[in-house]
C-alpha cells in the first residue's frame, strides 16, 4: 500500500506595494504589535500604525524583542497579550521578531488551556509582516528561542504558531542596508537549495524551492546594486516566502545545522553563516549521485545550461563562491577576525550540536560527528 503524502499551504499571503493597506479591511478594533526598538526608533513602525490610526484601531506596541529572543522576552510579551486580550497579534520585523511572536502565541494558547476548554479558546488572529527578505518565518510553524539561563536554543514546532496571514510589502525593506540585504537573501538561497535536495522533498516543495532559487538568481545582484528598487525588493520577498513554504514541508540540511551553532557561538548573522558554509556543503553532498542530478536543476533555475552531473557540484560550488564575492561576503571564518584558538576549542562542541540539529536528519547524505568536525574546521 502506497504511503499517503501531505502538503499544506498556509497562510493567506498579501504581497506587493501597498499590501499593508489590507490591514484596514480586517475589522479589528484592538491589536497588539510585536516588534523591536529599531522599528520604533526609526519610525518604520509608523507605516503600520498610521493605517491603524486612520481606521480607529486601538493598538499597543511591545517593542522589547531582540535578536535571538530569550525566554525572558517571551514571558514579557506573553504578559502583554494576556492582559490586553487583542483581537489580533501583528508581528513586524525580521526573523527574530516573528519567531518571538510565534512563541508568544504558542504559550498564550498553552496558558489558556489550563483554564478554558480547548474548543472554546479564542485565539488572536496572527499577522506576520516581515521587514527583511530572508527567513521565510512568516509562512512556517517553527520558532527558535533562547533559554535565558542555559543560553541554549529551544526549537518549537506547532501549527498554532503558523500565522493566519502574511503581508509582504516591499516598502518595509527598502531601507535594509547592503550587507543585510545580501546575508538575508543568501539565507533564502540556502533554504531553496537545501529544501530541494532534502530527503523529505516532494513535488510541491521542489516547485516552490526552484522558483525561489530562480527569483534570487534573477534579482539579488540587481537589488544589491539598486537598493531602493521595490520591484527587486518584492521579488526577494516572494522568493523568501516561497522558500519558507518549501522547507516547512521538506526540512533543510547540514548547512543550517552548522550555521545555527556558528551564529550563536560567535554572534554572527544567520544568513552570513549560511552563505559561508553553503559552498562546503554543496561539495560534501555532491558525493551523492541523485543530489548531483538535482544540482543540475538548481543551476538551470539560476540561468546555467548544458550542465552534466559530473560537473554540477563543481559549477554550483563556484557559482555560490562568485556570488558571495559579488555580495562582499567573506569566504571563510578567518576573514571575520574570529580567534583561531577560540574557534579550535569549540569545534567538537559545534560538531555535536550540529549532529543533533533537526536539519541534519533531512540532509541528503548521512553525516557523522567526525564528518561535521572536518567540515567545520575547513571553514576557518
Amino acid at each position: 500500500m502506497n504511503k499517503i503524502s501531505n502538503f499544506y499551504i498556509n497562510p493567506k499571503i498579501s504581497y506587493g506595494e501597498n499590501s499593508l493597506l489590507s490591514l484596514k479591511d480586517f475589522g479589528f478594533t484592538r491589536v497588539c504589535i510585536a516588534t523591536d526598538r529599531f522599528m520604533v526608533e526609526s519610525k518604520l513602525i509608523c507605516k503600520i500604525t498610521d493605517i491603524l490610526d486612520k481606521n480607529n484601531i486601538d493598538y499597543h506596541i511591545f517593542d522589547e524583542i531582540t535578536p535571538d529572543p530569550s525566554t525572558e522576552i517571551i514571558e514579557k510579551g506573553l504578559s502583554h497579550i494576556v492582559n490586553l486580550k487583542p483581537h489580533a497579534l501583528i508581528a513586524v520585523g525580521g526573523g527574530s521578531v516573528i519567531d518571538a511572536a510565534k512563541a508568544i502565541m504558542y504559550f498564550c494558547i498553552q496558558l489558556k488551556k489550563n483554564f478554558i476548554e480547548e474548543n472554546k479558546i479564542d485565539k488572536p488572529y496572527f499577522i506576520a509582516i516581515p521587514t527583511t527578505a530572508g527567513t521565510g518565518s512568516e509562512v512556517t510553524n517553527f520558532s527558535v528561542i533562547t533559554d535565558t539561563n542555559t543560553k541554549s536554543k529551544i526549537p518549537l514546532t506547532n501549527d498554532i504558531m503558523l500565522p493566519d496571514e502574511a503581508i509582504l510589502d516591499p516598502i518595509l525593506t527598502v531601507s535594509v542596508p547592503k550587507s543585510v540585504t545580501a546575508a538575508t537573501a543568501m539565507d533564502v538561497l540556502t533554504h531553496g537549495i537545501e529544501s530541494y535536495i532534502s530527503i523529505n522533498s516532494n513535488i510541491f516543495s521542489q516547485m516552490y524551492a526552484l522558483k525561489s532559487i530562480e527569483l534570487i538568481g534573477s534579482n539579488l545582484l540587481k537589488c544589491f546594486n539598486d537598493l531602493h528598487n521595490t520591484k527587486y525588493r518584492n521579488s526577494l520577498q516572494i522568493a523568501s516566502c516561497m522558500a519558507g513554504i518549501s522547507f516547512n514541508s521538506s526540512g533543510l540540511g547540514i548547512t543550517h545545522s552548522i550555521a545555527h551553532g556558528l551564529g550563536s557561538s560567535f554572534h554572527l548573522p544567520h544568513g552570513l553563516c549560511n552563505a559561508i558554509v553553503l559552498p562546503y556543503i554543496i561539495e560534501f553532498n555532491g558525493r551523492d549521485a541523485k543530489t548531483r542530478e538535482k544540482y543540475i536543476r538548481i543551476l538551470e533555475a539560476m540561468g546555467a545550461s548544458n550542465i552534466n552531473s559530473n560537473m554540477s557540484t563543481v559549477i554550483l560550488k563556484e557559482l555560490i563562491i562568485e556570488l558571495n564575492k559579488a555580495l562582499e561576503i567573506p569566504l571563510d571564518l578567518r576573514s571575520l577576525n574570529i580567534d583561531k584558538k577560540q574557534f579550535d576549542a569549540i569545534v567538537s562542541n559545534l560538531a555535536q550540536t550540529a549532529y543533533k540539529d533537526i536539519c541534519t536528519s533531512t540532509n541528503p547524505v548521512s553525516v557523522s560527528i567526525n564528518d561535521l568536525e572536518d567540515l567545520i574546521r575547513s571553514l576557518y
